[in-house]
């Protein structure tokens, strides 16, 4: 694992009762927190990944934000993208200041866009995102992505955030990459990770490239 960087990420179900210190010593030196959830989000859960990111800043990690997106085309594709974009810069201006580029989480199974349409949406929200100076990752599964994009889609060269839980970890057998896609900057492998540090819930754990890493 020379060449590949531990760390974790965490929302609400999570909370704040995180020691950051112990998290860190274990080896896990960044983490991606919960902003957003499509264009409206509990205050209360803002508050909560707002502490948890001064926290882990505090105790010396490398942070990011990701915003669980419901692409919707109820009133045209890019008025939804811009405004769900717009909200989570919005609420970003409250946070720390990010050490990584911002995380779009593509997952929503109630999504009915067509293809074309997912493609167009992801391209606004990109847009926005860029245009307020942050570079963009794409969080997602190999599966739902190939499911939701054109074949052609010419997103291959945003960096992934790859979801994939093997059965048996093994560090030598890398998931494989969705349709458009040659590399993942992140993979996430498991979904039921507790480093120390954690005293009830614990989280998701990832593998970060070291160029992506020390790039930020």
């Amino acid at each position: 694992m020379a060449n590949l960087i531990k760390g974790i990420d965490v929302s609400r179900w999570q909370g704040t009762d995180i020691n950051w210190e112990k998290v860190k010593t274990n080896g896990y030196l960044y983490s991606f927190m919960k902003v957003t959830d499509g264009s409206a989000y509990s205050n209360k859960f803002i508050e909560m990944g707002k502490i948890q990111s001064n926290d882990a800043k505090k105790a010396g990690l490398k942070i990011g934000y990701y915003h669980f997106a419901h692409p919707s085309n109820f009133n045209g594709i890019e008025k939804d993208a811009k405004e769900e974009a717009n909200y989570f810069l919005k609420i970003l201006k409250t946070f720390p200041t990010p050490n990584f580029p911002l995380v779009l989480d593509l997952e929503d199974e109630k999504m009915t866009l067509t293809q074309d349409e997912t493609e167009k949406w992801i391209i606004e929200f990109k847009r926005i995102i860029t245009n307020a100076g942050f570079e963009l990752i794409i969080y997602s599964y190999s599966d739902y992505l190939n499911r939701s994009l054109p074949k052609n889609h010419q997103l291959g060269q945003m960096p992934l955030w790859l979801a994939s839980y093997p059965k048996v970890f093994d560090i030598n057998v890398f998931p494989k990459n969705p349709t458009g896609w040659t590399s993942w900057i992140m993979w996430q492998y498991s979904d039921k990770g507790k480093p120390n540090g954690f005293t009830s819930t614990g989280s998701d754990l990832n593998l970060m490239t070291k160029d992506f890493f020390n790039k930020y």
